[in-house]
């Protein structure tokens, strides 16, 4: 293992505090949407549960739901019935203040496209969100700067997406993801847009950050070379949970 994938790496054999811990809960989720008055039951009836120190894959064809149940989860989008726990708390009744608030204390987010800032630089996106939390700048940027630096982008903290490779800018994102330490992380193809080879090396990244901070993550992806490496895969197909 190279000395960028042991950085933030905690002693794996003594468990996390927080391991075994249910992060993300749902129970009967139904998602449903109207379209020319007709209804498409985008999600139905799906229940799961992600733990603390638990990778998930989630895995399916174009228009199953993924991305739905990831917005869903991610307290993006509300579903039409059922129920969502993060961290045991129930999230249907809470005001958008209150799920706002939830989201940027638990949740991060990698996507497929980076969706970094173009006019800011690689510490100021990862600083950013640290900032909106409520973290004083001089503290947001160092953690910034050690985040990257961990992950292999030491030299390019000042440089602005336009000038970063894909890799990099991916980088760039799981670091922001992670900038306010969160206890679930939600991934939609996150290396969808990448090389192969880079591609294996931006995912090796992120799962051994996810590991070495003992939170929960969903990571959607076509992949099945990168889902096996997970600790448990999961199949979507219709809107359902299928065998795998």
């Amino acid at each position: 293992m190279s000395s960028l994938q042991n950085t933030f790496r905690k002693d794996r054999s003594q468990p996390h505090p927080m391991e075994g811990q249910t992060l993300l809960k749902i129970d009967g989720l139904n998602k449903t949407f109207k379209q020319g008055g007709r209804e498409l039951h985008v999600l139905q009836n799906l229940s799961m549960r992600i733990a603390a120190g638990e990778i998930v894959a989630l895995v399916g064809p174009s228009g199953s739901g993924k991305s739905t149940l990831m917005q869903i989860a991610g307290l993006l989008d509300s579903p039409t019935s059922g129920q969502v726990h993060i961290n045991g708390k129930p999230v249907q009744k809470m005001g958008d203040d209150a799920r706002t608030k939830l989201r940027r204390e638990y949740i991060g987010f990698v996507y497929q496209s980076h969706h970094l800032l173009p006019e800011f630089s690689a510490r100021e996106n990862v600083a950013l969100p640290q900032i909106i939390a409520g973290k004083a700048k001089k503290q947001a940027n160092a953690k910034a700067d050690e985040m990257l630096k961990a992950l292999g982008l030491g030299e390019r903290l000042t440089h602005r997406p336009s000038t970063l490779s894909g890799g990099e800018q991916q980088r760039v994102a799981i670091a922001r993801a992670l900038a306010n330490d969160p206890m679930l992380l939600f991934a939609d193809e996150p290396t969808g847009n990448l090389d192969p080879k880079t591609a294996e090396e931006v995912f090796q990244i992120l799962l051994d950050q996810v590991r070495g901070r003992g939170i929960g993550a969903l990571i959607a992806t076509h992949n099945m070379e990168l889902a096996e490496q997970m600790d448990r895969v999961m199949e979507l197909k219709a809107g359902r949970i299928v065998p795998f």
